[in-house]
């Protein structure tokens, strides 16, 4: 993905470090880990990446009613 001119905020959450070294490890590959996140988080905005809802985590994916 093409850096844009200007990043100027950021998207912070935690993990655990064996989940950052794996995340980290597995990223190298496409690139820095911040252009994968990037590209994720662009995909996520296109419509481009479904996430499959992991059963034992079912409480996070209920659709919400907009107003």
């Amino acid at each position: 993905m093409p850096a844009p001119s200007i990043f100027n905020c950021h998207i912070t959450f935690r993990v655990n470090n064996k989940t950052r070294i794996a995340f980290n490890r597995k990223a190298l590959k496409y690139g820095v880990p911040s252009d994968v996140l990037r590209e994720l988080v662009q995909a996520f905005l296109d419509d481009r990446l479904v996430i499959q809802p992991d059963p034992k985590k079912e409480s996070l994916y209920v659709t919400r009613i907009e107003n």
